[in-house]
């Protein structure tokens, strides 16, 4: 596969995610979107909210700004446990997160789909993974994607087995 391929098998991915999370989460409960998990608290709306807040808030389209126009750029971390305190993730409506996330993931497939393959390869240095590309750190947002999105249908599917 070429780079121009692959780049372009990422925007799919990137852009998918917004359908993916709706089809988990836009009939559902609130009583199934609170559900927690007995090991970790966490729930399926915590998770939709970290989701938005990284799209939105913090990261994401943050970290492919820097990496564009900075020389190597140190990134932040995403120090979930106090973000989730700080933007009080327990209240937040999960209609809105998820609206919130699918805006700003647009905004980021946007602005992704201009790039030359020289911007594809420019670095930023994540504080637990090192020295990365933009092409590393979009797989890093799909991975994360992916992890979580996994997270909250085992969470619904725990709770319609609970009911």
């Amino acid at each position: 596969m070429t780079t121009m391929e692959e780049h372009q098998r990422l925007l799919h991915r990137l852009a998918e995610g917004p359908q993916r999370l709706a089809s988990m989460v836009t009939r559902t409960a609130d009583e199934a979107l609170d559900y927690r998990d007995e090991s970790d608290g966490t729930s399926a709306r915590l998770l939709l909210a970290h989701l938005a807040d990284l799209e939105f808030n913090l990261h994401w389209t943050a970290y492919v700004a820097r990496i564009l126009y900075e020389a190597n750029p140190i990134l932040a971390s995403t120090e979930k446990d106090w973000r989730a305190m700080e933007h009080r993730y327990i209240y937040q409506d999960a209609r809105v997160a998820l609206g919130t996330y699918t805006m700003a993931r647009r905004h980021l497939v946007t602005q992704l789909r201009t790039l030359s393959p020289e911007a594809w390869a420019r670095q930023g240095t994540h504080p637990e993974r090192g020295p990365q590309s933009l092409q590393a750190t979009v797989e890093g947002f799909l991975r994360h994607d992916d992890h979580h999105m996994t997270r909250i249908a085992a969470l619904l599917a725990a709770f319609s087995q609970r009911a």
